[in-house]
């Protein structure tokens, strides 16, 4: 089995793409059209690793698909509309916000969840049901709960992104999966995709900053105004997302997995959206996922300690 690389190196990433941004800005279309082929390339690495011909598998455990939708469909929109009004002066951190943390988490949580000893079968089987589901859902409810900030007539560009840098790589990916259930080179192929979904989501951070960042560099500081809240975010759902696993009466393995998944968030689904959005209105979004990202990554450094001593396997 071909080894999965740790996340650390997405924060190595980010610091890299600040660096080429702030160091050796480069205005280019060139630019611009490596980082969107980057980003589906991105997409595809991610959509291929999740089992999207397994669907019965979510299916066979109807609790766990009620405390999951529960946590995303519920949860996280309550605990994000509330932290949302903090940044009510700041209708593009406010928007960015809603969009990172309405996505459930489709990639980076999954690793979590194996190191913490939970349920991965669990969570695995709904996950592709998460994915097409956020593409419609995020962005209807962040338009809702950002009380008019976001309207309607600002996502039309986003539906561009959506066909060809989510759904196009994802059909790719599907095909692909049907490939390697077939043949084994295809599948041994597809593994060392999988272990280097890492790599692909670095560079797409590093390409986001690069082309990003010199834009925006005056509005750099209201980026800060975000990190309490996105820790707060993890704070919150570690208890609320025990309390869905307990109310639907699951495994200690299966409440593991719902603590991790439901704080796991899916900025790397919405940072195609996020870039396609007008970028003289919104173009301080993607750097608010890619924010997210990076806290991300330390929150489920945390998780994947406290988890299973909050969570003991050998609980009733």
């Amino acid at each position: 089995m071909v080894r999965q690389m740790s996340t650390a190196w997405i924060l190595l990433a980010v610091i890299v793409g600040a660096g080429l941004a702030i160091f050796v800005p480069w205005s280019s279309p060139i630019l611009d059209a490596v980082t969107w082929v980057v980003l589906a390339v991105m997409v595809f690495c991610v959509v291929q690793a999740l089992p999207l011909l397994s669907l019965g598998k979510a299916i066979a455990k109807p609790r766990v698909l009620v405390a999951l939708f529960s946590v995303n469909l519920l949860v996280v929109p309550a605990v994000s509309f509330v932290l949302s009004r903090v940044l009510w002066q700041h209708p593009d951190v406010q928007v960015g916000l809603l969009l990172v943390l309405l996505a459930p988490g489709v990639a980076l949580s999954l690793t979590t969840v194996k190191q913490a000893g939970g349920d991965v079968e669990s969570v695995l089987g709904a996950k592709p049901v998460l994915l097409v589901g956020q593409l419609v859902v995020v962005p209807l409810l962040a338009i809702g709960l950002s009380g008019g900030a976001l309207r309607f007539e600002d996502l039309p560009p986003t539906f561009v992104a959506i066909a060809f840098v989510i759904v196009v790589p994802g059909i790719i990916a599907l095909g692909f999966q049907a490939l390697a259930a077939r043949s084994a080179p295809a599948s041994r192929v597809r593994e060392r995709l999988s272990a280097s979904t890492v790599v692909a989501i670095s560079v797409a951070v590093m390409m986001v900053l690069w082309s990003r960042v010199p834009g925006h560099l005056q509005e750099l500081p209201e980026l800060f105004r975000l990190v309490p809240l996105f820790f707060a975010f993890f704070v919150l759902m570690a208890p609320l997302g025990l309390l869905a696993g307990i109310l639907t009466s699951l495994t200690p393995g299966e409440k593991r997995a719902i603590m991790i998944v439901g704080a796991g968030r899916g900025g790397v689904i919405m940072l195609p959206i996020a870039m396609a959005l007008d970028q003289d209105t919104w173009g301080l979004i993607p750097l608010v996922v890619v924010v997210h990202l990076a806290i991300e990554i330390l929150g489920m450094m945390v998780y994947r300690s406290i988890v299973p001593e909050i969570v003991p396997l050998d609980q009733p």
